[in-house]
């Protein structure tokens, strides 16, 4: 099977130009790209709109070394000991940041959001951390308070252009109730969407 059949992954964005964002968070992010200062960041929001994709696409502009982790498998305190405090511990073999992508952090156990804690304060000079959450409560105060906090939910005019979008590049024509219905039942989930 062929990864470009699969329209979440075709349409997966590369760069910050094919995110789509509100206004107001499109000028955040480019201002961070440009100034290349990112804060730790957290970024919520619910299932498919686009978390993940802009925590990688922020790697990728930035140009720096990072590591993925999805924190949903990987949620107990051995992985903040282990896999995260190691790269942090590690000099960057490409300028002097590094970022740490922990998808999913809502999944992190009470011990393992404590633990990053710690770690964030201690390599805060070298390594921004980029939290994603579909459940924000479900982080702890300490976690949040050091973030900057983004929720990357859009209007449903700017869901629904990016899914015509998509179709008329396809060329898939769906009968408007189809499309309604479609719409409905999934904004603002573009994976689900293209599924």
């Amino acid at each position: 099977m062929n990864l470009n059949d699969i329209w979440a992954e075709k349409y997966r964005p590369k760069n910050l130009s094919e995110m789509v964002l509100s206004p107001t968070n499109r000028g955040y992010f480019e201002n961070v790209v440009k100034n290349g200062s990112l804060p730790h960041l957290l970024l919520i929001g619910r299932p498919g709109i686009g978390k993940t994709s802009l925590a990688k696409v922020l790697v990728n502009e930035l140009n720096v070394e990072d590591i993925y982790i999805n924190a949903s498998d990987e949620r107990g305190i051995d992985t903040i000991r282990n896999k995260v405090t190691s790269f942090a511990q590690t000099k960057a073999m490409f300028g002097n940041s590094k970022i740490i992508i922990l998808d999913e952090a809502d999944g992190l156990t009470a011990d393992s959001q404590r633990a990053l804690r710690n770690v964030m304060e201690e390599y805060s000079a070298t390594v921004r951390f980029i939290l994603t959450a579909n459940n924000r409560s479900r982080i702890i105060p300490a976690l949040q308070s050091r973030c900057e906090t983004v929720d990357l939910t859009i209007d449903r005019t700017s869901f629904v252009k990016q899914f015509l979008t998509i179709l008329e590049r396809e060329k898939v024509n769906l009968e408007k109730e189809t499309m309604t219905e479609i719409i409905q039942n999934t904004y603002p989930d573009f994976r689900s969407a293209y599924n």
